[in-house]
């Protein structure tokens, strides 16, 4: 079993190094812009991946005229000519992404009409890149909004519902602060599915498609209410907030958005790798957002059934997708991989079942885990270890456990950001 806890390990290394957002932007870029040296160029890069994306817009040029804006991550701070760099903070909105919001719809606001103005947008920009829809909001109460909303157990949708609407940046109000550009187009390194676009970074380039009432409706139904700073929930409740423009706004006509990597491309390339170890793989398209519990249970019937048909062979079943989790009021360190993981060790006691859970971020909620890698014997292994699983997996606390057993799988961030990745492996 130890031998496929290893293999998992490696094998979600080499995917996320398949996964490189430099390589796909600079192939979104080919032929967008047959004559660089031709065209002045405003470039707004935010998100997880900011830094690859923004580095493939500059080894496109020479430009006529190239400036911008990137903004990664805290603390990546490093100089990267000619854009100014502001990193942002992330799960939560710090000072810097306020000031890096402020200074993009500025950036945005000043394009020119023979100007393009070129989003490079990837997962993690509702956090690092924001700007409230109330100026008096104070960034604390801010914070505080985003900590309730990513604890709640919503799911992304619900998520980015209320953070459009709270926002000056999202629901596509950064597109609008272009509208003079000679054209607008958006390229996305997306963490969302891609009949959800519009939910990736919260839009801040695509229409909203969600309204003041149905961000009252998230708020009513996850009792999120005290949460909302107070400016703020005064204006949701008259539906006093900035307009956005709708799917009908004359600035979609010079517009454009395209993904160069998503969801579909990570599960392609855990599938191809996963087979090259010798696994009948099938993907399971229909755990996206589900609470971890359930989803556990879903893959392992799966995997079940695979293995009855396919007797004697090792058989997988693999996912990509983020996990809901509603976090106890003190959670300790982990996050949604790890606590799927821990999950089903506990459920695949004493089977040769071997799981991976880990996103392509590296980054795994509260820990410096990218997920974790558990088997049949990891309950027990814990267990010797003196640690007590079960309280583990109640408080929210994976990560500890994982790192005690050399079963966290940590990378660092990794400058991509396409969602999280599942195997489940019947080890035959």
């Amino acid at each position: 079993m130890n031998g496929w806890r290893q293999r998992l390990q490696a094998l979600f290394r080499a995917v996320v190094a398949d996964l490189d957002p430099r390589a796909a932007t600079a192939a979104a870029l080919r032929g967008r812009f047959p004559d660089p040296a031709a065209v002045r160029l405003l470039a707004i890069a935010f998100g997880k991946a900011a830094r690859p994306m923004a580095e493939a817009v500059v080894a496109a040029g020479p430009w006529a005229s190239l400036r911008g804006l990137v903004v990664p991550p805290a603390p990546d701070a490093a100089e990267l000519p000619p854009f100014a760099v502001i990193p942002g903070g992330h799960p939560l909105p710090d000072a810097g992404s306020l000031a890096a919001g402020a200074r993009a719809l500025d950036l945005a606001r000043g394009a020119g009409p023979d100007e393009m103005v070129l989003f490079l947008v990837s997962g993690g920009g509702s956090a690092l890149l924001e700007q409230p829809a109330d100026p008096a909001v104070p960034l604390a109460e801010l914070r505080a909004l985003y900590a309730a909303l990513v604890g709640c157990g919503a799911d992304i949708r619900a998520v980015n519902t209320v953070r459009r609407a709270c926002s000056a940046v999202k629901g596509g109000r950064l597109l609008l602060a272009a509208a003079a550009a000679r054209a607008r187009v958006s390229i996305a390194v997306s963490d969302v599915p891609l009949e959800a676009a519009g939910t990736l970074a919260s839009g801040p380039t695509e229409p909203d498609p969600g309204t003041a009432g149905e961000c009252r409706a998230v708020l009513d139904h996850f009792a999120l209410w005290p949460a909302v700073p107070p400016a703020l929930r005064a204006r949701l409740e008259r539906g006093d907030l900035p307009p956005g423009p709708g799917p009908s706004h004359p600035v979609w006509a010079r517009s454009e958005f395209t993904v160069a990597l998503d969801p579909r491309h990570a599960l392609h390339q855990l599938v191809q790798r996963a087979r090259r170890l010798g696994l009948r793989v099938v993907a399971e398209p229909g755990v996206d957002d589900l609470p971890y519990g359930l989803a556990a249970a879903r893959l392992l019937a799966r995997l079940d059934r695979l293995r009855r048909r396919r007797a004697g062979r090792a058989v997988a079943i693999a996912a990509v997708g983020e996990l809901s989790v509603r976090l106890p009021p003190a959670p300790g360190q982990g996050g949604r991989n790890q606590q799927f993981a821990l999950h089903c060790a506990r459920a695949i006691r004493g089977l040769p079942i071997a799981v991976l859970s880990a996103g392509t971020d590296g980054i795994d909620g509260n820990s410096p885990a990218a997920g974790a890698v558990a088997d049949g014997t990891t309950w027990a292994r814990a267990r010797r270890l003196g640690l007590d699983p079960s309280a583990h997996l109640h408080r929210c606390d994976a990560f500890p456990l994982f790192a005690a057993l050399g079963d966290a799988v940590v990378t660092g961030p990794t400058g991509t950001n396409v969602r999280d990745l599942r195997l489940v492996v019947h080890c035959g």
